[in-house]
């Protein structure tokens, strides 16, 4: 989400929200679910590590930077956070995410707010930070990480792409023909741009085609 690319990013996720959203949902055809089954196995692996490494939430703060349409948020919420704030550049997400909101029954534990974190200006700090699925679209992730390290009290869970996997040049031609970046990583550079930003890496797992990153401020 460099800012050169912002306005890319949040056209290309307003177009393609309710899409993804099926992901979660299933409400696809036959064929779609089995695609998303074998493509995209580690979106389900990624949410399920998530939630078991944000431990025990019982009253704690969170942020969802990148949130999309709020199913990191919703099961966050439903595990004993006290307030979850979740954070996204695309509209079209943000809307489905407040109806999610709303049909659960959450209107006073979540909240969302329409901006890039990089322009986010607030006081407060979280201790669950979670970035899924975001570096994806970042040309440099260090300014944000930044940012992230001072929202962050505890704990930081991230997701990045990984670099130099069969599925990488099939998903960087499909997301360039529809005007969005992509970008990928080797394990080196993001432990380096986790150094620079003043994160202490704690665990690296590789799921899929995914780095899972849990991290804490030094």
């Amino acid at each position: 989400m460099n800012h050169d690319n912002i306005s890319k990013v949040t056209q290309y996720w307003n177009q393609v929200a309710h899409d993804f959203d099926a992901i979660y949902t299933g409400q696809k055809s036959r064929v779609g679910q089995l695609l998303d089954q074998w493509l995209r196995s580690d979106m389900y692996q990624r949410f399920d590590w998530t939630i078991q490494k944000s431990g025990n939430i019982k009253d704690a703060t969170v942020c969802d930077i990148g949130c999309g349409s709020g199913r990191f948020v919703i099961a966050l919420a439903k595990k004993g956070a006290s307030q979850v704030t979740g954070i996204d550049v695309a509209p079209e997400m943000l809307k489905l995410a407040s109806e999610l909101v709303a049909k659960e029954g959450l209107p006073d534990v979540c909240k969302f707010i329409c901006t890039d974190v990089l322009d986010w200006k607030t006081p407060e700090q979280f201790d669950l930070t979670l970035a899924i699925g975001v570096w994806d679209y970042i040309a440099d992730p260090v300014p944000r990480l930044r940012v992230i390290r001072n929202l962050t009290r505890q704990k930081f869970l991230s997701t990045w792409p990984c670099l130099w996997t069969w599925r990488m040049p099939i998903r960087k031609l499909r997301l360039s023909l529809l005007g969005c970046p992509v970008y990928f990583y080797q394990l080196a550079e993001i432990r380096r741009y986790y150094e620079e930003a003043g994160f202490r890496v704690d665990s690296c797992e590789v799921i899929g085609k995914l780095f899972c990153v849990e991290a804490r401020p030094v």
